[in-house]
């Protein structure tokens, strides 16, 4: 049959979907690419949990200290650790408290390797989905259209330390991780290693087909898109080879993993932390916070069973990890806050600054340093609290911001995985070191 360039393409996605890999084959210019590259520190590992939809900072983090909180949600907030009632915060610091749902976390905050950071956000925040989801993701305030996204961007600046850099667990490449660098979205590990009889297809034959395919292709056709193209085909395929081959055999994760989607993929970037590739960024989602109706009243209701999720999975991801959590950490990211008051329906609407949880190695090494300089360690909560009485609100409405998201995500790449190049990885933007992480 003649292979058209038509039905090639149409064929390969076919195929790469078959194996459980996104390619992603972008030509967009980026400046990170003018940037001489930082090596960065082996083994570093950093976790991204996108929790789309808009998760509720407020009643993630509970500010049960500040008189006003009980009175802006009547319906569902979280009732304060002195009520001596249950489902009252899990209290922190006298000021701050976790959810009733996160107490899987309360001990990793006690030994300093879980922080909270509140207010966090920025200053042009559109309450849109889909504008909010894109700010994050690419790092870039304003024109995100031809932007890359700035996991990708810390790639482009830096020289890793094996194969596989960048995973994200999902059936597609979030726009965090699209860009030139090699990165590859995984449905599930498992899927990698289907049976030469599940479905009649060869996972052999079908890599070999579309290596001659890309080879004849590009030797057909001259010029920089085609030589791209092979090239990326290239990358992909080889980096489905490397992926393969680490998850052939059995494997039994040093922890229980709740039975949620959620578990899953955290126990799958865990499995491929230890095979040693050199995995430097994954990234994960969780579904389902946009909350604007029948939200729960502290932690009950949707808003209660995915808390539950994310604190069980990451309580079972340190404790599969081990001492290798010295060099993983873990940060919550999501679109926007939610409303400082409930509305008429049982929910909170798109609102403005909210909440992070950062978990792992590189936090104990910043209490280290806080306690160096005379600070209070372990710290649990960090950032300038802006206060929800009503004058405090921004637009009368929604809990100010008083960190900028940048200088958290800066201080990921900088600290944690030793990327100097912030420029490169947040383009326009004047870092300010956070001191989170250490």
């Amino acid at each position: 049959m003649h292979l058209t360039r038509r039905y090639f393409l149409k064929a390969a996605g076919a195929a790469c979907a078959y194996v459980g890999v996104s390619p992603l084959l972008l030509g967009a210019e980026s400046s990170a690419a003018m940037l001489t590259p930082e090596i960065t520190r082996r083994g570093r590992t950093l976790v991204a949990l996108f929790l789309r939809g808009g998760a509720d900072g407020l009643n993630l983090i509970v500010p049960h200290g500040d008189g006003a909180y009980a009175g802006l949600r009547r319906g569902i907030a979280v009732p304060a650790p002195s009520a001596g009632q249950s489902g009252s915060a899990i209290d922190l610091d006298g000021f701050f408290g976790l959810n009733p749902r996160l107490g899987a976390l309360k001990g990793l905050f006690d030994e300093g390797s879980c922080v909270a950071l509140h207010a966090v956000g920025y200053d042009r925040n559109t309450r849109s989905h889909f504008e909010e989801q894109d700010t994050w993701e690419t790092g870039v305030v304003g024109n995100t259209i031809h932007s890359d996204g700035w996991l990708n961007r810390h790639l482009a600046t830096s020289t890793g330390h094996g194969p596989i850099r960048a995973v994200s667990i999902g059936d597609a490449l979030p726009r965090i991780m699209q860009g030139k660098q090699p990165a590859y979205a995984v449905r599930g590990l498992e899927e990698l290693n289907l049976p030469k009889t599940a479905r009649g297809v060869d996972p052999e034959a079908i890599s070999a087909a579309l290596e001659h395919a890309y080879q004849q292709s590009a030797m057909r056709r001259a010029g920089d898109a085609t030589e791209l193209l092979a090239q990326s085909a290239g990358t992909t395929l080889e980096g489905v080879r490397q992926l393969r081959a680490v998850t052939s055999g059995p494997y039994t994760p040093g922890a229980e993993y709740p039975k949620t989607e959620l578990g899953r993929k955290l126990m799958q970037v865990a499995r491929l932390i230890k095979a040693d590739i050199g995995l430097e960024v994954a990234e994960v989602d969780l579904g389902g916070w946009d909350t604007h109706q029948n939200q729960g009243r502290g932690g009950e209701g949707q808003f209660g069973n995915l808390t539950q999720q994310v604190g069980d999975a990451l309580a079972a991801f340190h404790k599969d990890l081990g001492e290798r959590m010295d060099d993983v950490l873990v940060v919550t990211l999501t679109d926007f806050g939610r409303t400082a008051f409930e509305n008429g329906t049982g929910g909170t609407d798109h609102g403005w600054a909210n909440a992070m949880l950062v978990l792992g190695g590189s936090v104990h090494r910043g209490h280290a340093m806080a306690s160096a300089r005379g600070e209070t360690s372990p710290r649990k909560v960090l950032g300038q609290w802006p206060g929800l009485s009503r004058e405090q609100l921004h637009q009368g409405r929604d809990l100010k911001h008083t960190t900028d998201f940048r200088d958290v995500l800066g201080e990921l790449v900088a600290v944690h995985l030793g990327n100097a190049n912030i420029q490169g990885v947040l383009p326009g933007h004047t870092f300010k070191r956070v001191g989170i992480i250490g």
